[in-house]
């Protein structure tokens, strides 16, 4: 992927007054005169950007270079990636304010996607990690004192063609919703970065990027690369921050036991 893809930004810094500039958050046509007399910068390596603002892509930022900044090591962000945290960003900023995009964490050097005060670390993850890299970043935010929360893009959701969709079972065992959010019942691939993500939460969440609906996973048992759990749907719109992380309408219906016992 060309160096350009690699320095994209949805923040640049005004360069005489240290204002954060967030893409949809200030008028196209300022931003543009902005880039025109070079007054854009990283927040993280102070290099210039312009803005690339067509008809067919999504606005951001591109660093004029490279060099000097550390995002030309980073992972290349697809287009669905950059929709993805500026729809967490715009949606969790209506009850904070104060959150940011693309925030920087000084103690361990880390970019957050989006981070929502006091201390909510958003990431919209779509890109492949080992189980050990994802590992790594989650004791990072631990030791920064953040409650990191991950959406998978909905390009990683996976339903298994062995085992299809089907209504939850009025005879399960389990005490989950069943009429409620598109509730169903099915078998679903994952990969080890999921693994690794069932082994400290409870809940996987899918977030599509495009039309901001958040699928949740409930997971009933995983062996391998399948996890056989209770699907459910529901707006982002619906969901909000709390003390103890993220909470949508379905957390009511499932209760404190459910969440607390993940069973392989």
């Amino acid at each position: 992927m060309a160096a350009e893809e690699q320095g994209i930004r949805l923040v640049a810094q005004h360069a005489l007054t240290g204002k954060l500039l967030v893409i949809g958050d200030v008028p196209v046509e300022q931003l543009r005169l902005y880039s025109e007399c070079g007054l854009l910068r990283c927040p993280s390596c102070g290099g210039e950007l312009r803005l690339k603002a067509g008809a067919v892509r999504q606005h951001h930022f591109a660093h004029v270079s490279l060099e000097l900044c550390a995002a030309r090591y980073a992972e290349p962000e697809s287009e669905g990636h950059r929709l993805g945290k500026l729809a967490l960003y715009r949606h969790f900023r209506r009850d904070a304010p104060a959150a940011q995009l693309e925030w920087h964490v000084q103690l361990t050097d880390q970019r957050v996607d989006v981070f929502v005060p006091p201390n909510f670390a958003l990431e919209f993850q779509q890109a492949n990690n080992t189980a050990e890299e994802w590992r790594a970043r989650q004791r990072l935010y631990e030791q920064a004192g953040l409650c990191a929360i991950w959406f998978l893009g909905q390009v990683r959701y996976s339903e298994t063609r062995s085992e299809p969709m089907r209504p939850i079972s009025l005879y399960d065992p389990s005490p989950v919703p069943r009429h409620i959010f598109e509730a169903a019942a099915g078998a679903f691939r994952i990969r080890e970065m999921e693994r690794a993500m069932l082994e400290a939460f409870p809940l996987l969440y899918y977030l599509d990027p495009y039309s901001q609906m958040l699928t949740i996973l409930v997971p009933r048992s995983w062996q391998a690369q399948t996890l056989r759990a209770y699907r459910y749907r529901l707006p982002l719109s619906l969901c909000q921050l709390r003390p103890n992380g993220l909470w949508t309408p379905l957390h009511n219906q499932l209760g404190e036991k459910l969440l607390r016992n993940r069973r392989k």
